[in-house]
């Protein structure tokens, strides 16, 4: 018991001696006016941690405890400068707050910085090639994504559409194409973290004609503060592989200290698809196909079709006697509401961030419906001046309602004399709908069986079913801590330390009902139900070590960081397809059905990424930069694993130089540089364990069960690497508000790696999955030009921006066997072009034939008799114009004999240049027809403001490309059955007809071999958006009781000035093959309305 009794008189002694050695200190804290209440009073240690905390009351007046007198005394208040004072033996503090926006005598002048590969470096030491923008800019114009605001904004960035469809997405190309058939489009990270892709491996990018999931739909453009596109390698080597194509960084906005605002907008657009190809109505169909069909053997009978003749007694008669406009049909006025909410705040400990989107839109194609939610929470913990703690959340879902097939292009393809519903004779004789969907009948003739298996696409978008959902999640733990103290040491050695998971989910449902098909119950078309899903989670750990020295003489600045970074992921997917499913609202793949396939799949990705990089600087003039990135990955076999990409970049600011004076006082320039670089990045292929050796089961094999190998290893297979030369410089004036800055770039591609190369087949394969074929070299230069408000006249103000960028590609070299496999013979079919991929020549070259019109007469004669015979007749002539004839004296007609064909060309055929005068069309009179490239790309944008109202216009161009408009050969063709343009209508017809547009020959005759008649310049100016915003002034905004409030309107896509025949010339290109419009949905025109108010 004593024991006890001693021990407790021991802990109250030492209490009171703890409470003893404690000192009370107080004070008031007051400004220049009043005191201050709810001033915050914090007791701060030399590690920066708060160790006791107290406010003043009504009075200003405080009192607290102090545990060391060794430690500091921090006053702290919204609106006022934070004060840090020694303790020491002062026992009273009596404090007077500054203004936090008061301006003293000494002005000290904020550097702009901006991140390049974890170094915060000053703006005007950036060595690199890279352009900002900050998506202010764009407020109110209520992108989708954020690639739709990069269009003609970034020199070297060429942005396609995919197309118009809701939700499909861009491709973009930064300084063209340097990898032949894998992912050449550029990285996306956002906050510092890789953007994970999530489209189908399978996605053909060099065409990009098909769609893919959309992902940068997962970032909602109004969390986004601002982007910078990483051009050369040594911006991108700190990425490696991964930014072998470029980089684009997106920034997202975060909270900041202050009271909590809230921010709400509600954006409208009305959108509308553009003006098409004017097709047949159904009288001008049906007139039309007899005639196709009566030519090629003058035959009556062979026209003689039910569907063409209006005929009362068919039993079909209603349903093939209308004037349906098809492409109208599938096309409607589109619709889409965005709502956006935002809460940012912040004060000593933590500043915070949340928000949330809501989109819902209805496409300009039937049937289509696309929804977006979207959260994102941003949270930045003060613990104390040294320690930060960092915490991300995002949330994306989308809903995409997708149409099952290409609408549009089916439209233009249908024939017009056909009803969209069944109809029957009504009470007063005319023809009535049973608003029961009609589908051509199995009866239809073998003739028009094309139509016959054509959809009927208003049904198809009404009961078929193309649904796509997604879920992406992603969380982000990051911790930031000073191991040294600047105000003590001077040097500054930062650590960062992250942790990331991403999750994703992609589910698809595709149901194709019996109602759409007049086949058999057998056909596997037939309640036709597609469903898959994929699933991924993925874990990322980031170390960052960042020293910044303090040099007693301040001419030195150095900074340089260390990173480890490790990936690991895991990925599962599976899908199934069955037919022949119950008729009704079962749907389900899992139903009873036929099963047709059934598959599964199982992933598991590895990496670890180690990154140095330094920076330096002499006056701020004089800068070198340095960066090496080591990437290892289990993709390639032992020894050729690791890959190291280097760069070295320089910056020589020559403005500062004391011989540049003139420059600076005269002409008032700001900035004159210099930006030297050099650097390399990889690339890796895109399939996994490539070096193994792969089996699967046989059925059978000599009477027994047995396994055969897949592929041969390849364990010589090396990284492909890209090694790129830039030279950069840096202008402004009158204080950067004009400013330009200029890139000169040489990338050779070397060690190209290819997919499905075809190999011998004596080896036992027929291709081997990915092989090392050659090498590229990539060319060009880029120019920028921006005013920042440059032009200024009272309450007027005036901004623009130019950018232009150009890239010549050109194959160094190619193994010659690549070279076979890629070359084939051409098959001189109808539609047919001849692609050559050859060296020291670009990717997308096309050869083909010269058309050269139409044959007015069949007879030839010397002068012309009117009606019968003629000059411009289809027969030989030599290099000088002259007639050839042969041993009798008669001209040598024009033959297409290739294969045995033997055709004799005839009056109203097409004309092909005969180039060797041989009388005959053949492979020897292919000449090249221009390449698919453009030659420069860019955009153009100006800025005007007056008082409170501004406005904003934006342009994008191509110039020098050249578009293969296949959607006109197939409305021009006159070959088949499917629906033709108008201006067919001024076919030839009879001798002697003048024309341009063939004579209609129903599967007979060239008359759209691969020529220049549908090799067309696609070359184009579009006005991006054309916008007006007012802002309510601060006296108007707190009548209403909201702190700021903006209203705008924008006309987007408004005019696409242009010679293309077609609807939109903007098409993909970068591979060997063509850039082809085929009739896929143009990106819709449309107009927004926007309110953005703040409470």
């Amino acid at each position: 018991m004593k024991n006890r009794i001693y021990t407790v008189m021991l802990m109250l002694c030492m209490g009171i001696t703890s409470v003893c050695a404690q000192v009370i200190v107080s004070g008031t804290v007051a400004d220049d006016i009043e005191p201050l209440m709810m001033v915050n009073v914090v007791e701060v240690d030399e590690t920066g941690r708060f160790v006791e905390a107290t406010t003043t009351d009504i009075n200003g007046n405080f009192s607290i405890r102090i545990k060391n007198t060794k430690d500091k005394l921090q006053f702290s208040y919204i609106g006022y400068k934070t004060q840090l004072l020694p303790i020491g033996d002062r026992k009273v503090f009596n404090i007077i707050m500054k203004d936090e926006n008061l301006i003293e005598e000494v002005v000290i002048k904020a550097v702009a910085k901006r991140s390049a590969g974890g170094l915060d470096i000053p703006e005007r030491e950036m060595s690199i090639s890279a352009q900002s923008l900050k998506m202010s800019e764009f407020e109110g114009l209520n992108f989708t994504s954020v690639d739709e605001a990069l269009q003609g904004r970034i020199a070297g960035l060429d942005i396609v559409m995919n197309s118009g469809n809701l939700g499909s997405g861009t491709t973009m190309r930064l300084r063209g194409v340097s990898s032949i058939n894998g992912n050449a489009e550029p990285l996306i990270v956002v906050d510092g973290n890789v953007f994970e892709s999530t489209g189908n491996d399978e996605f053909d990018y060099t065409s990009a004609d098909e769609e893919k999931f959309a992902e940068l739909l997962c970032v909602n453009p109004d969390d986004i503060e601002s982007i910078d596109v990483l051009k050369d390698a040594a911006a991108t080597a700190v990425w490696g592989s991964q930014g072998a194509n470029g980089v684009i960084m997106i920034k997202t906005k975060r909270g900041s200290r202050g009271p909590t605002r809230v921010t709400y907008s509600y954006g409208l657009n009305v959108t509308y698809q553009p003006d098409g190809i004017r097709m047949l109505n159904g009288d001008d169909y049906t007139m039309f196909m007899k005639e196709a069909y009566f030519n090629p053997n003058l035959n009556d009978a062979a026209a003689n079709i039910n569907e063409f003749n209006y005929d009362p007694k068919f039993s079909e008669y209603r349903m093939f006697n209308n004037n349906t406009s098809w492409v109208d049909e599938v096309k409607q006025i589109g619709m889409k509401h965005s709502h956006y909410v935002s809460l940012t705040g912040g004060g000593e400990k933590a500043n915070f961030r949340v928000s949330g989107g809501y989109d819902t839109e209805r496409g300009s194609i039937i049937e289509q419906k696309f929804d977006r939610f979207s959260t994102r929470v941003n949270l930045d913990y003060f613990v104390s001046e040294r320690i930060k703690i960092i915490s991300d959340f995002s949330l994306t879902y989308t809903d995409n309602e997708r149409n099952y097939s290409n609408l549009l292009g089916e439209a233009y393809l249908k024939m017009p004399n056909m009803s969209i519903y069944h109809e029957v004779e009504g009470d007063d004789g005319k023809d009535v709908s049973t608003g029961e969907y009609y589908f051509a009948q199995r009866s239809m003739p073998e003739t028009l069986k094309d139509q016959r298996e054509r959809i009927n696409p208003v049904a198809e978008a009404n009961l078929a079913k193309n649904d796509q959902r997604t879920y992406r999640l992603d969380a982000l733990f990051e911790l930031q801590y000073h191991l040294l103290d600047p105000h003590v040491t001077g040097h500054n050695l930062t650590y960062k330390g992250q942790v990331r998971m991403g999750v994703f989910n992609d589910f698809v449902d595709k149901y194709y009902p019996r109602e759409l098909s007049t086949l058999g119950w057998g056909e596997k078309s037939i309640n036709r139900s597609e469903q898959s899903s994929g699933k991924s989670v993925s874990f990322n750990t980031k170390h960052d070590l960042v020293f910044t020295p303090k040099f007693d003489n301040e001419d030195h600045y150095f900074t340089t960081l260390a990173r480890i970074e490790v990936n690991s992921g895991d990925g599962s997917g599976y899908g199934t397809v069955s037919y022949g499913l119950p008729t009704g609202d079962i749907t389900s793949s899992t139903a009873q059905g036929q099963m047709e396939n059934m598959w599964t799949s199982q992933s598991q990705w590895r990496s670890v990424y180690m990154t140095y990089s330094g920076h330096y600087s002499y006056q701020s003039k004089y800068m070198f930069d340095v960066s090496a990135r080591v990437d290892g990955s289990t993709k390639f076999g032992p020894g050729k694993r690791w890959g190291v990409f280097p760069a070295l970049s320089g910056r020589w600011n020559i403005i500062d130089e004391p011989w540049m004076e003139w420059a600076r006082d005269k002409a008032k320039m700001s900035m004159l540089s210099l930006r030297p670089g050099w650097g390399q990045v990889g690339q890796q292929p895109g399939a996994e364990y490539l070096h193994f050796s792969k089996y699967s089961g046989v059925d059978v094999y000599a009477d027994m069960a047995a396994t055969a190998p897949n592929n041969i290893r390849l364990e010589s297979l090396q990284w492909e690497t890209k090694t790129t030369w830039n030279l950069g410089s840096d202008i402004g004036f009158l204080d950067d508000k004009f400013t330009m800055d200029v890139n000169v770039y040489s990338q050779l591609t070397e060690d190209l790696l290819m997919n499905n190369v075809r190999i011998p087949s004596s080896t036992g394969f027929s291709h081997l999955s990915t092989r090392n074929v050659g090498s590229m070299l990539n060319q060009g230069w880029e120019l920028n030009i921006y005013g920042n408000k440059c032009i200024k006249a009272g309450d007027f103000s005036a901004g623009f921006n130019f950018t232009m960028g150009n890239n010549v590609n050109q194959i160094v070299d190619m193994d010659e066997t690549v070279l076979a496999s890629l070359n084939s013979d051409f098959n001189f079919a109808n539609g047919s072009y001849l692609t050559r991929v050859q060296k020291a020549n670009a990717f997308g070259s096309i050869y083909g034939f010269r058309y050269k019109g139409v044959y007015q007469y069949s007879e030839y004669s010397p002068n012309e008799v009117e009606g019968v015979s003629g000059p411009n007749a289809p027969v030989a002539h030599d290099a000088d114009g002259n007639v050839i004839t042969d041993e009798k004296g008669d001209p040598l007609p024009m033959m297409f004999d290739y294969g045995g064909k033997n055709y004799e060309f005839k009056g109203g055929d097409a004309i092909y240049e005969d180039i060797n005068h041989d009388g005959n069309i053949n492979e020897l009179d292919i000449v090249y027809l221009g390449n698919c490239n453009p030659l420069f790309t860019g955009g153009f944008g100006l800025r005007f403001f007056y008082k409170r109202w501004s406005m904003n216009m934006q342009f994008n161009y191509r110039y020098g490309s050249k578009v293969l408009n296949r959607a006109k050969m197939n409305a021009e063709n006159m070959y088949d059955n499917n629906n033709q343009s108008y201006a067919v209508n001024w076919r030839w017809r009879t001798e002697g007809d003048i024309t341009t547009i063939p004579r209609a020959l129903n599967k007979y005759g060239y008359h759209f071999l691969g020529s220049d008649r549908f090799v067309e310049d696609g070359s184009f100016c579009r006005m991006n958006y054309l916008q007006l915003s007012y802002s309510l002034s601060p006296e108007l905004a707190k009548r209403m009781g909201v702190k700021n409030a903006t209203f705008s309107v924008s006309a987007n896509n408004l005019f696409n000035w242009t010679r293309y025949s077609g609807v939109d010339p903007e098409v993909g290109y970068g591979g060997y093959g063509l850039s082809e419009d085929n009739s896929k949905t143009p990106r819709a025109k449309y107009f927004t309305c926007r309110l953005n108010v703040t409470f």
